[in-house]
């Protein structure tokens, strides 16, 4: 095997599979162009959600990968939706929740489910 050969060899591997070659900085620029988007569509309430939306350059025996999402626990349920279900007290005997200005209790409340916002399906058009 001459020097040359394994001069190119290393230069490629550079260019396909490190994050800081050719192809690494092409999927960061993608991928934060996910994020970036991802973070403009997310239903926000405090802004906790939005804030935990990150990406994650990674590699492995197949080449380097992308994962883009949040570590939140409801972060899949705001993303794909939920049915009606039934909300129960964790840690008190009852639930306390304002409505209309006015606090209630409750042992158990029924949660009429939410519609789902793909905030991050939506934008892997940007990819392409």
């Amino acid at each position: 095997m001459s020097t040359y050969f394994v001069a190119r060899k290393a230069e490629m591997d550079k260019m396909l599979n490190n994050p800081t070659g050719d192809v690494g900085r092409y999927l960061r620029r993608r991928g934060q162009l996910i994020v970036t988007a991802a973070k403009t569509q997310v239903g926000v309430n405090t802004g906790a959600l939005r804030a935990s939306i990150h990406l994650q350059h990674r590699r492995d025996a197949r080449g380097q990968f992308l994962r883009i999402g949040s570590p939140l626990n409801y972060a899949w349920p705001h993303h794909q939706g939920t049915r009606p279900h039934l909300i129960r007290p964790d840690r008190k005997s009852v639930l306390k929740y304002t409505k209309g200005g006015k606090v209630f209790y409750a042992h158990a409340v029924m949660h009429p489910g939410t519609d789902p916002n793909p905030f991050l399906r939506r934008n892997l058009r940007l990819v392409l």
